[in-house]
């Protein structure tokens, strides 16, 4: 392995401190409207929306409709014509445009495919295929799906068709809560030694682990969820120090961001975390009940999905988090006419009973150029600090050139 290096803590300069005036312009309407589904946008008017509550899933029904029928994923007959419900959500991915969730209240993992309204059961979760605790899942290039189960203590994997094929790290006294898999590697997150054990997906050898090195900023505290970007990076969120790490498959530590606090920025219980196309961040917090999105360098640039009482679009404890481009067609329909959407978040809640999956487009209004009304907005901060400071002066100037009363001669 590589040597790591320690990651620098830069002042907070002028020009982040102008970052955070655009970022709290973008942040102070974020708490979601209510509304009905498909009029709610984050952040609301007057800013410029990025992201639009699409729909929520919370049994077979809202994937299947009401009257149809379904077949499992490859058996349990025996349930046909029931209605079937995701209960306690907390996992998702995306894979061939089919949503994998894990659900630990039924230990199952749901596999679910909007555009051919399927919901469907992973047939091999019976047997020596059993799931306990299924934390999350993940789905590799040739469609073997591999689920982290924290209960029994390995990950199992399934086949493309959903038939259990091995179990892997049974024997790493590990306590696996995360997966993700890349060419002949799978890298498995480790509640219980707060590293990352790498193993061979073929054969299930044990390689190495990472993430217990440097000072508290840089190593992972009781890691909770992983993701992995279309360049091959990994990130951590972490339920102790409440920091995102980013490693590269080497485990050499790239970017360490986050804290826990009530702050813009900061997290009460970071959880799920995913990274699009561009290298946004997406990153759910459970106890704010909402997910933050940063830049690729760690900025925070807004938040959605805030919890609110009467709204179908707020989160209610949030958990896991996927990012998809496909399918875009057939979310396109559920957007408003003029947003138009590059990109779908998933984010799966605990909570609640009618949305157990958001599902929310993320994307631009059609005719707006958004980087220019950003300059606008920045160019417009700018001169309100400069006038600011300009009064500040004249004020202070003011102060120290006034001269005080003569004391009055004391009474004979």
């Amino acid at each position: 392995m590589k040597p790591r290096f320690a990651v620098a803590h830069r002042p907070f300069t002028q020009a982040a401190r102008l970052f955070v005036l655009c970022s709290l312009l973008w942040i102070s309407g974020c708490a979601g409207k209510t509304g009905p589904a498909g009029n709610t946008f984050f952040p609301p008017p007057p800013n410029l929306p990025r992201l639009q509550y699409l729909m929520g899933i919370a049994n077979s029904t809202d994937v299947e409709g009401k009257d149809s029928s379904f077949s499992l994923f490859g058996g349990l007959t025996e349930q046909r014509e029931m209605i079937r419900h995701i209960v306690k959500p907390y996992g998702i991915t995306e894979a061939g445009g089919k949503l994998y969730v894990s659900d630990v209240g039924t230990a199952q993992i749901v596999v679910i495919d909007l555009p051919g309204k399927k919901f469907e059961l992973l047939k091999g979760a019976a047997g020596p295929g059993k799931l306990t605790t299924p934390a999350n899942v993940a789905v590799d290039k040739d469609g073997f799906i591999y689920v982290a189960d924290a209960g029994r203590r390995e990950v199992v994997v399934f086949t493309p068709e959903g038939d259990f094929l091995k179990a892997i790290g049974g024997d790493r006294d590990m306590k696996p809560v995360d997966v993700v898999v890349s060419g002949d590697r799978a890298f498995v997150l480790d509640i219980k030694s707060s590293d990352i054990k790498v193993f061979n997906v073929k054969s299930g050898e044990y390689l190495e682990s990472f993430g217990t090195a440097g000072g508290p900023f840089e190593r992972l505290a009781m890691p909770i969820n992983l993701a992995m970007d279309s360049k091959g990076f990994l990130y951590a969120t972490n339920g102790v120090s409440g920091r995102v790490l980013k490693f590269d498959r080497d485990g050499n530590l790239l970017l360490s961001f986050g804290q826990m606090g009530d702050g813009f920025g900061q997290f009460a219980r970071p959880k799920g975390i995913a990274v699009d196309p561009t290298g946004l961040i997406h990153v759910v917090d459970g106890g704010h009940q909402n997910v933050q999105l940063f830049s690729d360098t760690g900025r925070l640039l807004l938040f959605y999905g805030d919890a609110g009482k009467d709204s179908t679009a707020s989160l209610n404890l949030p958990a896991g988090i996927a990012y998809s481009t496909a399918n875009l067609e057939y979310f396109q329909k559920m957007a408003d006419s003029s947003f138009k959407l590059d990109g779908v978040v998933f984010v799966t809640n605990q909570g609640g009973k009618a949305n157990k999956v958001a599902v929310y487009g993320y994307g631009k209004r059609e005719g707006i150029d958004y980087e220019q009304e950003y300059e606008k907005i920045r160019k417009e901060l700018e001169e309100r600090a400069r006038k600011a400071r300009e009064k500040e002066a004249q004020e202070g100037k003011k102060a120290g050139q006034a001269e005080p009363k003569a004391a009055e001669p004391a009474a004979q």
